[in-house]
């Protein structure tokens, strides 16, 4: 009996010892993650998907601005031919239909601007997600599991317009940063320029028209 609990002492020892060093070999067989990081400012100031992003939304505006002027002059030009009116009646029913359409204006320019508010909101998520797409394959070909957005020295800004303290304001956005350090060799911020400008300068193939039936 004595013989037999000596034995399965012995067995359960060399089992604990046996799980002690496999985990003590897992430990140490463990590799730490390769993180490199970007400068999401230096990415959105230089490539050009950007600019063009920026030119057709500024050409949306433009086409937007025309429009209201030129609907503006027609009602002008309008109001000047009621006051050449002699007729009051006449008059009178001219500039009732003059006012409707002023209303009509208002209305058509506040759903406009907010499909322009809603385009460059849409825009601006299509650009996130291109980069987030690209830091993906360029963080794969390079070894990286992980990118960081280093938001260290990012400049701190202060509008005294804001009812909110210029203090308090700093002290928000300090609270708000997530990497105060990342070392230069892990910079992947001007490969992922290069990498999506390059992206953008390839020619694709011409759409071919679609025959009509």
């Amino acid at each position: 009996m004595r013989k037999t609990s000596f034995i399965v002492a012995v067995l359960i020892a060399t089992s604990c010892v046996a799980g002690s060093a496999a985990y003590t070999v897992g430990r140490m067989s463990a590799q730490p993650s390769a993180v490199a990081n970007v400068d999401i400012r230096r990415i959105l100031d230089k490539i050009q998907q950007r600019g063009e992003m920026e030119i057709e939304l500024t050409q949306m505006a433009t086409r937007f601005e025309l429009e209201l002027k030129t609907r503006k002059d027609q009602i002008e030009v309008r109001a000047k031919e009621s006051d050449a009116l002699t007729d009051p009646a006449e008059r009178g029913s001219m500039r009732d239909g003059l006012a409707l359409e002023q209303l009509q204006l208002k209305e058509w320019a506040t759903t406009k601007q907010m499909e322009t508010d809603r385009e460059q909101a849409l825009r601006w998520e299509g650009l996130y997600r291109t980069i987030v797409s690209e830091a993906d394959k360029l963080a794969q070909s390079e070894g990286y599991q992980y990118v960081l957005v280093y938001d260290g020295t990012a400049e701190f800004q202060r509008d005294r317009r804001n009812q909110m303290p210029l203090a308090q304001q700093v002290v928000e956005q300090i609270s708000r940063r997530r990497v105060l350090y990342a070392a230069k060799a892990d910079d992947l911020t001007e490969k992922l320029i290069l990498r999506m400008n390059n992206a953008r300068s390839t020619p694709t193939a011409p759409v071919a028209p679609i025959a009509k039936p």
